[in-house]
């Protein structure tokens, strides 16, 4: 038999469109990949490939590896457990959008709405390479993001909050993402700053009134840890960071990312690009947000050495000012003592 011969094409009618699936299932070689939104899960269990537990145990019997990526939800949490039984590996991604089936050599997508409950009744089919590898490549990114199936659904059952840990690349984004986390704490809010620059940038974008509002509504105990400059120091004795408990740590400690510690419970880690931008949009870089037990935990570690580190630099400081003061204080008694010496030696005779 040769080589099937390409084309695109668009089939109507529920029962062909059903046909077209289960073809697809049966001319695959070593693999069927399908993604699904929520709605779904329940129809592949039920009718939209008919007897699903035939065609799956058919596909299974020839060696085929079946992977499904859904939304698990808790309307659809039952639904998606029995086809977790049926496939050879399924995952959870959030927000999933479109339903489409694709295999070595094949790829369907539904070519209008469906309604809930129902299959689609048109779709489109194509066996065109290069449309059936991009759709490939889709489903493995969208795979990569995605969770085992298991571990959502104890997630849900168990009222379990989502591990997750994001990049982000835009600017904007990092800084309401900031805003909005200094916002949302409740007891702590730990902040060590890259420089003293990106402590400034970040006060005059709202920071500083966060900072006011979450220590005076909630209490929230807020350390900052900041390289020092004269500007911080102003606005600290002028009494503007009243809220907070501002320490100084030696520039030679000083790194390369802000980090951002709420309720120990999240973080937030933005690097610092070009700290020579008076623009904070210009000067970050990447960032990082968490709520990964680890992550957060590593990164608490972090400041708290760090705190502990500042403290022993102003204690030091402090002994420096003071050692300096006595050195002073014992230059001028020497000087005293010396004028009298001088005194003594060199006695000036009056005429009587």
């Amino acid at each position: 038999m040769g080589p099937m011969t390409e084309k695109t094409e668009i089939i109507r009618g529920r029962e062909d469109v059903i046909n077209a699936v289960v073809n697809l299932a049966t001319n695959a070689k070593s693999r069927i990949d399908v993604c699904l939104d929520q709605t779904r899960p329940a129809l592949m269990v039920a009718i939209e490939i008919g007897p699903t537990g035939e065609l799956f145990a058919n596909v299974k019997g020839r060696g085929i590896h079946l992977r499904v990526l859904t939304e698990i939800t808790a309307g659809n949490i039952s639904s998606c457990k029995k086809l977790n039984e049926q496939v050879d590996d399924l995952r959870h991604l959030d927000g999933i959008k479109g339903t489409f089936y694709t295999s070595e050599t094949e790829y369907l997508v539904p070519a209008n709405f469906h309604e809930e409950g129902k299959a689609a009744s048109q779709m489109i089919y194509t066996n065109v390479r290069e449309l059936v590898e991009q759709q490939q490549y889709i489903f493995d990114t969208l795979w990569n993001k995605s969770i085992p199936a298991d571990e959502k659904i104890k997630e849900i059952e168990e009222g379990i909050q989502p591990h997750f840990i994001e990049t982000i690349r835009d600017s904007h984004e990092l800084n309401r993402l900031a805003l909005d986390l200094g916002r949302s704490a409740r007891e702590e809010l730990l902040i060590l700053f890259s420089t003293a620059r990106a402590f400034l940038r970040r006060a005059s974008l709202g920071g500083k009134e966060v900072g006011k509002e979450v220590a005076s509504k909630y209490g929230v105990k807020i350390r900052i840890l900041t390289p020092p400059d004269d500007l911080i120091k102003q606005q600290v004795q002028g009494h503007q960071h009243d809220h907070a408990d501002i320490r100084y740590i030696p520039e030679e400690l000083q790194t390369q990312i802000s980090i951002f510690v709420v309720d120990r419970k999240s973080s937030l880690v933005i690097e610092t690009k070009d700290d020579t931008k008076d623009s904070y949009f210009e000067s970050v870089g990447l960032g990082t947000y968490s709520n990964s037990a680890s992550t957060v935990s590593s990164y608490l570690s972090i400041f708290e050495t760090l705190w502990r580190q500042s403290e022993l630099y102003e204690n030091s400081q402090n002994q420096l000012r003071s050692a300096e003061d006595e050195l002073s204080t014992m230059k001028e008694y020497l000087n005293e003592v010396l004028k009298e010496v001088e005194a003594v030696r060199n006695p000036v005779f009056r005429n009587s």
